[in-house]
């Protein structure tokens, strides 16, 4: 009777880390490309210098005699789509919250089911998070190459904490809790 009652909190410590790492992990995502966002609309208004819409002559381009191939903040959007997807648009960052929330409903719900789906969202989410890591390296952003370092050790640790309940209850020691 014993085994069964420390099965099953040693079950709900790991469920709660779990969701402490689901949970840290959007809150340094978001928090990350907030800080990206800023980082990128002060280059725009420094690169337009100064307030937008203010200009110092006449000419409604500034001066410049040449047309410009592309504004600024749409190469910014360029180099942030992956599979074409803009991964800085505000509906990809609502979907990514609500999936990883959807996930951790979902430990908390369904079980095995739920810790596999967690092992292969962890999985994808860490080789994206390593992308980002080096682009932001290669862009000299360290603050926000910080915070994404720190999303994707959130997101190894649930791909090894989901490895490891999958091969405990594999081996007939349920950890999860249903």
């Amino acid at each position: 009777m014993q085994s069964t009652s420390s099965t099953n909190l040693l079950a709900r410590r790991w469920l709660i880390l779990a969701l402490i790492l689901i949970v840290l992990s959007i809150v340094l995502f978001v928090a990350g490309v907030i800080i990206e966002r800023g980082i990128a609309a002060a280059a725009v208004n420094a690169q337009q210098g100064g307030q937008p819409g203010q200009t110092t002559s006449a000419d409604p381009d500034g001066g410049h005699d040449e047309t410009p191939t592309s504004k600024p903040e749409q190469s910014h959007a360029r180099s942030e789509t992956v599979f074409g997807l803009d991964l800085e648009n505000p509906v990809f960052i609502g979907a990514y919250v609500l999936v990883w929330l959807g996930l951790a409903i979902g430990l908390l719900r369904l079980g095995r089911l739920a810790w596999m789906a967690l092992l292969g969202g962890a999985l994808v989410a860490a080789v994206l998070d390593v992308a980002e890591v080096v682009r932001q390296l290669s862009e000299v952003q360290l603050l926000v190459a910080s915070f994404a370092v720190l999303v994707t050790l959130a997101h190894v640790a649930l791909v090894g904490l989901a490895i490891f309940v999958l091969v405990q209850g594999r081996r007939g020691k349920s950890v999860s809790l249903s």
